[in-house]
């Protein structure tokens, strides 16, 4: 698998996409909203993607909850991750719904969903109701459930955003924001030292976020944050995903092949360019050929078929039990 990771358009690949996907550095395709109609179509796309890569290569899709779910006719809706703690919901309804969630996506033929958010506080305008709790416990209990279910189903988990997003108030995918707290001695940043110590992520995503007390670049393309602090002194074996690279938080980089660069050379394995395909080909022309073996263990290695799953006793009462929860948190929400 290469390192570069990039969208497609709509709900079939078209001939320029079979083509760039053939591309070498293509390692992973991150799916929206766009690309989905129904269950026979999503099943049919992501086979059809890995036909025109001719290799392995990792599907993935940011499937939360709440608002971040990008699949919803037909699936499970997903409740936002702060729904739990503020309804006093057990850790297990989350794990459910990391297993649910997990199981879905799997039948899809999709390897990754970019969870746990294990960002603290519910002020960020990047995160608010995706946040699991405003204290290091509640995220704890309840992102940890839930990164523990998606493992039961099968899916890797993807800790973000490393090495906190919850202490800034500006939106990442507008600006750069800058967090002037010694988050080194925070709860934002133990939280995230608490989930590898126990070995609940497999790969991790930092944010498009300065830290000046500790570095002058954004986490993403930070040399110190991903090499000396996260591989260094926190001992992170996974692999380590940026975020979207498109985003604002990331273009003081430069352009898309120079932020691309700048987050593989930071620490980053691999680098998503989302919503551009422009960026995403001149970013494939930048780089040298590389691959990205490690990336192989975030495969799923089983199958599931999508009739038998909703005939599957589990997967019914799980889904059950998420959707009064949804239904409950939606009423106090309106």
């Amino acid at each position: 698998m290469g390192p570069v990771w990039l969208d497609v358009h709509a709900e079939q690949l078209d001939n320029e996409e079979k083509e760039i996907l053939a591309h070498p550095s293509v390692g992973g395709v991150i799916l929206f909203a766009r690309n989905y109609f129904d269950s026979a179509q999503l099943r049919a796309l992501t086979q059809s993607i890995r036909a025109a890569a001719g290799r392995e290569i990792l599907i993935g899709v940011d499937q939360e909850g709440g608002r971040v779910q990008r699949f919803r006719d037909a699936f499970t809706p997903i409740p936002a991750a702060q729904s739990y703690g503020a309804l006093s919901a057990s850790p297990a309804l989350a794990e459910q719904a990391g297993w649910i969630m997990a199981m879905e996506l799997i039948a899809h033929g999709i390897d990754l969903s970019f969870a746990p958010v294990l960002d603290l506080g519910f002020g960020c305008a990047a995160i608010k109701d995706r946040a699991f709790g405003a204290t290091h416990q509640a995220i704890t209990d309840y992102a940890g459930a839930f990164a523990k279910g998606m493992r039961v189903a099968g899916m890797a988990t993807t800790g973000k955003h490393f090495p906190g997003h919850g202490g800034v108030k500006e939106d990442s995918h507008l600006v750069t924001p800058e967090d002037t707290r010694d988050i080194l001695h925070s709860d934002d940043f133990a939280i995230f030292q608490s989930f590898i110590e126990q070995g609940l992520v497999d790969a991790m995503m930092p944010a498009h976020v300065i830290y000046p007390q500790h570095d002058a670049l954004p986490a993403s393309g930070s040399p110190y944050w991903l090499s000396q602090i996260l591989r260094q002194q926190l001992g992170f074996k996974g692999i380590i995903f940026s975020d979207d690279l498109s985003m604002g938080g990331a273009h003081l980089f430069g352009d898309a092949s120079a932020r691309a660069k700048a987050a593989l050379d930071a620490g980053c394995d691999m680098a998503l360019i989302c919503n551009d395909r422009h960026s995403a080909v001149s970013v494939l022309d930048a780089l040298p050929i590389q691959s990205v073996p490690a990336a192989d263990r975030l495969r799923v290695r089983q199958t599931v078929d999508w009739q038998r799953l909703q005939q599957d006793p589990r997967w019914q009462l799980a889904q059950r039990a998420i959707k009064r929860h949804a239904a409950e948190w939606q009423a106090q929400q309106a």
